[in-house]
């Protein structure tokens, strides 16, 4: 007779030895995570990243800073509870940045951390009819730079997404 049984188990091939490894956990049962994980040195420095948005060119500033900092807040401490001790304090402080909607923050400070910049390999031209944050975005500049903008390769466009209007898709946002 055959035997069920349910096991949550993640193998690893490492090359080790490391000071730690951190693997975020899911919140929901049965729910599958991408690969992220995060491998330390016994320096504390990184040695592998693999999945998170700090490696991602186009990503919010917010979220890259928000794990620049928390990353070696794991490090901290002797005990489990003072590593995450000092994780909560990281995550608390960035929760109140939120909360407070960038009051502690200059005017400058919370545009950075809410923009995003996207590169265009293509012009707006070649584009064609593929709709893209990007694309949408040269396309209004062009309207305040001038037409060349659309026919220009290896555009950088700094964006901020807005939610408004509600329910219209993100790239014609």
């Amino acid at each position: 007779s055959w035997e069920r049984s349910t096991e949550c188990s993640i193998f690893f091939e490492i090359d080790g030895p490391y000071r730690a490894m951190v693997i975020p956990a899911s919140q929901e049962e049965d729910r599958l995570l991408k690969k992220r994980y995060a491998v330390f040195n016994f320096d504390g420095s990184l040695a592998e990243l693999k999945g998170f948005e700090i490696k991602r060119r186009g990503e919010l500033k917010l979220i890259k800073v928000f794990q620049e900092e928390v990353f070696p807040a794991f490090l901290e401490g002797t005990t489990r509870e003072e590593a995450y001790a000092a994780v909560g304090a990281v995550a608390n402080r960035w929760l109140d940045v939120l909360d407070s909607k960038g009051h502690t923050l200059t005017d400058d400070e919370v545009i950075d951390l809410i923009s995003e910049s996207k590169s265009m390999s293509k012009s707006v031209k070649e584009a064609g009819s593929y709709k893209s944050v990007s694309v949408t975005t040269a396309t209004r500049l062009a309207e305040v730079l001038g037409e060349q903008l659309l026919y220009d390769k290896g555009v950088v466009c700094h964006l901020i997404l807005s939610e408004k209007p509600i329910g219209d898709p993100v790239s014609t946002r």
